[in-house]
């Protein structure tokens, strides 16, 4: 089974822009200007499919002044919590911020990050153009649910003493899309590139195939069920014994597309477990009766 963006399927034989930030200087002579820079540093990130995700982005920092200034770069939250927030709501989701030219971790995990002596500071020289690359990061312990996490952060320039020399607002936010997996677990063997579900001696009655179809997505999903014979587990020669599928209890229509829908903004870990109705076997010829059934599961 392979998993898409959004569709899976399987078958069983049964932050905005202020402007440049305000500047104060060091001596009177400093005047650093955040040049450019994007105002959103945004991650893609299906954690059915990642382990985690990472980008880098840069500012460009230009000495406008008269003197050479010495800051180091500090993030600030300005009073709100860490970690981004999902607008339907839920938890915060973590994330990690390094600045890649001093190799400093300047995650606000407190609403502001820790302030650091020793190690490089960034020394801009007047009319001097300097970079500076953060890495953004995040992972996830768990499923997320479908949807934008963000949070407003301020990428602070200050002295050692803990001046401001410039200040840049980028939102940071992560994009989770809306997808959906599948797949099966119990009783069953893997044979051609089908998956064999073996029901045993036929008799009429209901009795559970011992496996259970599970779901794992970021949100509402839904499942089709269509058989090759329209419920019906045929051998050669126009010989067939009719029979009903259950999952996770309710009935499918399998003389179409039976099709069952969860909705939901929540992330979701679903099983569901097969079962049988075996119709008249009655007067039936001996051999090996079959069908392939073949499910569907689509991100909503």
């Amino acid at each position: 089974m392979t998993q898409g963006r959004s569709l899976m399927m399987g078958a069983i034989a049964l932050v905005a822009l202020i402007g440049a930030g305000q500047v104060q200087a060091q001596d009177g002579d400093c005047r650093l200007v955040v040049e450019t820079g994007a105002e959103e540093w945004r991650l893609e990130f299906d954690p059915l499919d990642q382990d985690a995700a990472l980008q880098t982005f840069d500012l460009a920092v230009v000495n406008q002044g008269q003197s050479t200034c010495v800051v180091r770069p500090r993030v600030n939250l300005r009073g709100e919590s860490f970690g981004l927030m999902n607008g339907e709501g839920g938890g915060r989701l973590d994330y990690v911020l390094f600045e890649e030219r001093a190799g400093v971790d300047v995650t606000p995990r407190a609403g502001l990050s820790a302030r650091r002596s020793g190690g490089r500071a960034l020394t801009v020289a007047p009319g001097e153009r300097s970079l500076l690359r953060f890495s953004f990061g995040t992972r996830a312990t768990e499923t997320l649910a479908a949807g934008r996490y963000s949070q407003s952060a301020f990428i602070d320039l200050e002295t050692e003493d803990g001046q401001v020399e410039a200040e840049r607002p980028v939102t940071l936010s992560v994009e989770v899309p809306r997808v959906a997996l599948m797949g099966l677990k119990g009783e069953f063997r893997r044979e051609g590139g089908l998956t064999i579900i073996d029901v045993g001696e036929l008799s009429q009655g209901a009795r559970p195939l011992g496996a259970t179809l599970y779901v794992v997505s970021t949100g509402g999903y839904s499942i089709s069920v269509t058989s090759q014979n329209q419920g019906r587990l045929t051998q050669g020669g126009g010989w067939f014994v009719p029979y009903a599928l259950t999952l996770g209890g309710q009935a499918v229509d399998l003389s179409g597309e039976g099709r069952r829908e969860v909705l939901s903004h929540r992330p979701r870990l679903d099983d569901y477990p097969l079962a049988i109705v075996v119709g008249e076997t009655a007067g039936k010829r001996a051999g090996e009766y079959r069908d392939v059934l073949t499910f569907t599961v689509a991100a909503i």
